[in-house]
């Protein structure tokens, strides 16, 4: 019947098969992307998209770039940015969209994040060091120059062009997850202190790639913190999963996200444009964007 919860996740999923209008979720050379700000808004014009979000790891540094080269596209860039949070020792990734860049609130405490992350990527090295792993100090900051937050996939690069690694993946494999004890995670915010940030200067919070592991019982206890959207259309979720973060969505009045979590132009199957969200669920976003801080 018209207006029940089986209808309206059927409908929701009809609007996924469709042509997305909006990805929500790109990455670019101010965080650990490969592509630069207006590179991705070409690369949304050119997959006849109405609008792309910039969200960056814990900096609205891309934002900027990305709004002027969409004003001559026509493509509509939201302000957003993805941030590393931590609940009872559990990491959770948030994607808050709509932040104003002008916010005194939100610039003190990226720029503190980011300054972590700094201190993070340098502990990544030295604790390589420890293992015989040694890089040329210009290659360390060449790396470090490029980007204003730093990630594991900075470490990547490094361990690539110094010759390590072949690929990003070896080196997650080989270098990077054997350190994963070694390396605190300093860089992650308190989600309840994430939550009252992001509403206070009146951004949406959407709960990004929920694995498996987050069921019922966490998105209704996230709900009751702040979230506002869930991420139901992304490139680790399966048919069946979807399904279930729709049912999700529908069941703690929570609208949805989706997006390509496009890092640059490998894999082919998260370039921009491959995952998204329709017009209707892009206006209901909005819809749930309060008063400026």
């Amino acid at each position: 019947m018209r207006g029940q919860p089986f209808t309206a996740t059927c409908r929701q999923l009809a609007d996924l098969v469709r042509p997305s209008v909006a990805d929500l979720h790109a990455h670019t050379t101010a965080s650990d992307g490969d592509y630069t700000p207006s590179q991705i808004v070409a690369l949304a014009k050119q997959k006849r998209l109405s609008a792309v979000a910039i969200s960056d790891h814990d900096t609205l540094a891309g934002v900027p770039d990305a709004i002027e080269a969409g004003r001559s596209l026509g493509v509509r860039v939201v302000p957003a940015v993805e941030v590393s949070t931590e609940l009872d020792g559990r990491e959770f990734h948030l994607l808050a969209y709509h932040v104003p860049l002008d916010s005194p609130l939100i610039n003190r405490w990226f720029a503190e994040v980011c300054e972590r992350r700094r201190e993070r990527f340098d502990c990544f090295v030295a604790e390589l060091a420890k293992d015989a792993i040694a890089f040329e100090p210009w290659r360390i900051e060449q790396i470090k120059a490029r980007s204003v937050s730093l990630g594991r996939r900075h470490v990547a690069g490094l361990l690539m062009n110094s010759g390590l690694s072949k690929t990003r993946f070896e080196a997650f494999r080989s270098y990077i997850l054997p350190l994963k004890d070694r390396v605190p995670k300093s860089h992650l915010t308190p989600i309840a202190e994430t939550f009252a940030k992001l509403n206070a200067v009146g951004a949406v919070a959407s709960l990004a790639h929920p694995s498996e592991g987050i069921d019922r019982e966490t998105i209704g206890r996230l709900k009751r913190l702040g979230l506002q959207a869930l991420e139901v259309n992304f490139p680790a979720s399966t048919k069946s999963r979807t399904v279930e973060l729709l049912k999700f969505a529908q069941e703690f009045d929570l609208a949805v996200t989706g997006g390509s979590d496009c890092h640059g132009p490998e894999p082919a199957s998260r370039t921009v444009g491959t995952f998204g969200i329709s017009a209707a669920e892009f206006d209901a976003l909005n819809r749930l964007v309060g008063p400026s801080g």
